[in-house]
């Protein structure tokens, strides 16, 4: 068991693919895509791809939208220019990775409340015209074996809360397949 799976995706485990290849957001200028889901038998990765072409914002509506993607984080309180992500479950439980803030990260002895959804990791590349990203996120513990909400919201780009259905219990059978780097 990874001690801290809480806190992302183990660095010493094979996780099993899940092809999900689905538009969450498809607009003139905005695409969000989750790609895939990488399972592990504590949790799951998402691999997220987005996509915005200039259009019509300014050339400061624009730099403030790809900096801020570029240190997505930094400050930590959200604004409507960050892209948001969640996830709902049939039992009313959710995640969001808004408002990330968990004494775990200073007391290693303390663990969050179930489920957690956190950042795994990201790249961009941005123009004057066009910005791209890839993101992961880390969603623990395993979804349930069922259909679940993905759920975004990016209002900088007139996105409210928009979901996509998930099957939780693809995700659950994959985790059974990863494996450790070394037996």
């Amino acid at each position: 068991m990874h001690r801290d799976a809480w806190r992302g995706p183990p660095d010493d485990i094979l996780g099993h693919p899940v092809p999900i290849e689905q538009f969450v957001v498809r607009t003139d200028d905005t695409v969000v895509a989750l790609q895939h889901v990488l399972a592990f038998r504590e949790g799951c990765c998402f691999t997220l791809q987005s996509a915005v072409r200039r259009g019509s914002l300014d050339e400061a509506a624009w730099r403030a939208l790809t900096d801020r993607q570029a240190t997505r984080g930094f400050p930590p309180e959200p604004t409507d220019i960050d892209l948001k992500f969640g996830v709902r479950f049939p039992d009313g439980s959710k995640a969001s990775t808004v408002g990330d803030v968990h004494q775990g990260w200073t007391n290693p002895a303390a663990r969050p409340e179930v489920p957690r959804l956190v950042d795994a990791g990201s790249g961009f590349s941005s123009d004057d015209r066009y910005y791209q990203s890839e993101q992961r996120l880390w969603l623990w513990p395993l979804p349930p074996p069922g259909p679940f909400e993905f759920i975004i919201e990016w209002r900088k780009m007139g996105i409210g809360a928009t979901a996509t259905t998930i099957d939780g219990r693809a995700i659950v059978r994959s985790a059974q397949r990863a494996r450790p780097y070394w037996p």
